[in-house]
Protein backbone atom coordinates (compact mmCIF):
# COMPACT_ATOMS: atom_id res chain seq x y z
CA UNK A 1 0.00 0.00 0.00
CA UNK A 2 1.35 3.75 -1.13
CA UNK A 3 2.30 6.03 2.11
CA UNK A 4 0.37 8.25 -0.12
CA UNK A 5 -2.68 10.16 2.40
CA UNK A 6 -4.47 10.79 -0.97
CA UNK A 7 -6.76 8.08 -2.51
CA UNK A 8 -8.71 8.18 -5.84
CA UNK A 9 -12.55 8.31 -5.40
CA UNK A 10 -12.89 4.60 -5.76
CA UNK A 11 -10.34 3.44 -3.08
CA UNK A 12 -11.94 6.72 -0.11
CA UNK A 13 -15.09 4.83 -1.55
CA UNK A 14 -14.19 1.41 -1.10
CA UNK A 15 -12.88 2.17 2.13
CA UNK A 16 -16.32 3.92 3.69
CA UNK A 17 -18.28 1.64 1.89
CA UNK A 18 -20.10 3.98 0.45
CA UNK A 19 -21.51 5.28 -3.52
CA UNK A 20 -19.92 7.46 -5.65
CA UNK A 21 -22.92 9.18 -5.24
CA UNK A 22 -23.12 9.66 -1.66
CA UNK A 23 -19.00 10.97 -1.73
CA UNK A 24 -20.22 13.64 -4.32
CA UNK A 25 -23.32 14.50 -2.36
CA UNK A 26 -21.00 15.19 0.98
CA UNK A 27 -18.97 17.51 -1.35
CA UNK A 28 -21.77 19.65 -3.32
CA UNK A 29 -23.29 20.29 0.64
CA UNK A 30 -19.71 22.05 1.60
CA UNK A 31 -18.93 18.53 3.98
CA UNK A 32 -15.82 17.74 2.10
CA UNK A 33 -14.28 21.03 0.76
CA UNK A 34 -11.91 21.43 -2.38
CA UNK A 35 -7.96 22.03 -1.15
CA UNK A 36 -8.74 20.40 1.82
CA UNK A 37 -10.41 17.26 1.81
CA UNK A 38 -10.55 16.92 -1.90
CA UNK A 39 -8.11 17.93 -4.87
CA UNK A 40 -8.58 17.41 -8.85
CA UNK A 41 -5.65 15.24 -10.20
CA UNK A 42 -5.61 17.68 -12.82
CA UNK A 43 -5.78 20.89 -11.90
CA UNK A 44 -6.00 22.97 -15.22
CA UNK A 45 -8.66 20.07 -16.19
CA UNK A 46 -11.97 20.70 -14.71
CA UNK A 47 -13.88 17.16 -15.60
CA UNK A 48 -10.30 16.05 -14.17
CA UNK A 49 -10.23 12.57 -11.24
CA UNK A 50 -10.07 13.86 -7.63
CA UNK A 51 -8.08 12.66 -5.20
CA UNK A 52 -9.17 12.63 -1.61
CA UNK A 53 -7.25 13.11 1.51
CA UNK A 54 -8.11 10.05 3.60
CA UNK A 55 -7.11 11.30 7.25
CA UNK A 56 -9.12 14.73 6.61
CA UNK A 57 -12.34 12.90 5.13
CA UNK A 58 -12.91 10.55 7.83
CA UNK A 59 -12.28 13.35 10.59
CA UNK A 60 -14.69 15.13 8.64
CA UNK A 61 -17.15 12.73 8.47
CA UNK A 62 -16.60 12.17 12.31
CA UNK A 63 -15.32 8.62 12.19
CA UNK A 64 -13.27 7.35 15.40
CA UNK A 65 -9.69 6.48 14.92
CA UNK A 66 -9.46 9.05 11.80
CA UNK A 67 -6.11 10.23 12.48
CA UNK A 68 -4.53 6.26 13.31
CA UNK A 69 -6.07 5.23 10.27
Amino acid sequence: MSSSPWLTTDALCQQLAISRSTLSRWRQQGLLRSGHHWARKNPTCPRSDLLWHRQRCLAALGIPGAATR
